[in-house]
């Protein structure tokens, strides 16, 4: 059994390579949350046990006849495996919750081996270092910018926020570019290999968006650039201008939804809930029963339902209580389900009931959904079109007739 208790020379987290000695060495590179499952699982063991198991696992050919199934672990661990290389890809497998396929971990092994996530411990063991901690537990700490620094991910997400929205095609020049100072990747197919697995790395960790074949830089990889890049390109720069503007747009919306009157904002909820699709949309207001301000119908498949909504333009915390007694009131308007819109948040309490079994559903929109729904439909905002030049060489070639 994995020994928890085992020591690891300590391995500072903190210090990023110099620009010179950056040297991309992981060709099969995984998914940190992969990685993290491996982390909890290796530690205890021997180098002999993991490398053992992926010699086993390439010695598993199968034939025309038989062939090996490897998206199935639950049938080929038990069938083709054998003792400690059994054991392990099982605890891999279970461990993971079934994420983790033990055939696919040589990328993990290997980057945990290069820059020390694991190091020899008590007895010959391993144990986790101080940076494989770091890893496991600061998702954006200074472990995880090491490896994105290292291994090329920041500048490969420089390279999105830069050149997005664009195919992999289109990242292809820049990334190839930055390998050949940076690695002994040289191949075109190794180069593709190396940019679409730090892409998937990249989306699932949500720092790029992907919208059919193109990829662009998300929010939260803007942020993540501000904070370990060391000098963002001008189309980031325009990005990261632009996020400050939509910030400070929100922050005015928020202040103005305070201030209004609240029969103005009660107009306002219903105007969105017109261009939301809703029909027969009428502002009741002081004539409500139960605290309704806004009764609609809206298409749910081929039913039209009546919704009744509560426009509240407050800071203080929606409770329970305030879910409850516009539930009571569904009948009076011959609902089925209700919406409260508001300006603040929703208690615990209310969150948990909104759509407790048995109950009418009830629909929780706190200010910062209110927001986001106001400026999805052009309610209180402009949008403004910046022209940014790229070069395209190309354009400047000759044209055959």
């Amino acid at each position: 059994m994995p020994d928890a208790g085992s020591t690891a020379p300590q391995v500072s987290a903190h210090a990023l390579p110099p620009e010179a000695s950056r040297r991309v060495r992981i060709p099969w590179f995984p998914l940190y949350h992969e990685v993290r499952h491996l982390l909890r699982v290796w530690p205890g063991r021997s180098k002999a046990q993991i490398t053992g198991l992926h010699s086993a696992l390439r010695r598993l050919t199968g034939t025309p006849t038989n062939p090996v199934d490897w998206t199935d672990p639950d049938t080929w661990i038990p069938d083709r495996l054998t003792s400690n290389a059994q054991e392990l890809a099982h605890a891999i497998w279970i461990s993971s919750h079934g994420e983790v396929n033990p055939r696919h971990t040589r990328g993990h092994w290997l980057l945990s081996q290069k820059y020390e996530l694991l190091a020899d411990g008590r007895g010959g063991s391993l144990a986790l270092t101080d940076r494989g901690r770091d890893f496991i537990e600061n998702h954006l700490g200074e472990a995880v910018s090491f490896l994105d620094t290292q291994e090329g991910l920041v500048e490969l997400l420089t390279i999105v926020a830069d050149t997005g929205p664009a195919q992999v095609g289109g990242l292809e020049p820049a990334w190839t570019e930055f390998l050949a100072r940076h690695s002994t990747f040289r191949s075109a197919s190794t180069v593709r290999d190396t940019l679409r697995r730090r892409l998937k790395n990249l989306l699932d960790r949500g720092l790029i968006e992907r919208e059919r074949t193109k990829y662009t830089v998300s929010d939260g990889g803007i942020s993540y650039l501000e904070k370990v890049a060391p000098a963002p390109g001008p189309r980031m720069k325009v990005r990261m201008l632009a996020k400050e503007q939509k910030a400070t747009v929100r922050e005015s919306i928020r202040e103005h939804l305070l201030q209004m009157e609240p029969k103005a904002f009660e107009e306002l909820v219903g105007r969105l809930l017109r261009e939301m699709k809703y029909q027969k949309v009428r502002v009741v207001g002081q004539s409500g029963d139960g605290g309704v301000d806004v009764v609609a119908d809206i298409q749910l498949g081929v039913t039209s339902v009546r919704e009744v909504v509560q426009a509240k333009r407050h800071k203080r915390t929606i409770q329970r209580k305030d879910l409850d007694a516009l539930r009571g009131s569904l009948y009076r308007f011959n609902a089925v389900r209700g919406t409260i819109v508001a300006t603040s948040r929703f208690a615990k309490g209310a969150v948990e009931a909104a759509f407790a079994q048995g109950a009418a559903p009830i629909t929780l929109i706190d200010g910062d959904r209110l927001i986001d729904l106001l400026i999805a439909h052009g309610i209180g905002v402009r949008t403004r079109t910046v022209e940014v030049l790229t070069f395209d060489p190309e354009g400047l070639s000759p044209h055959e007739d």
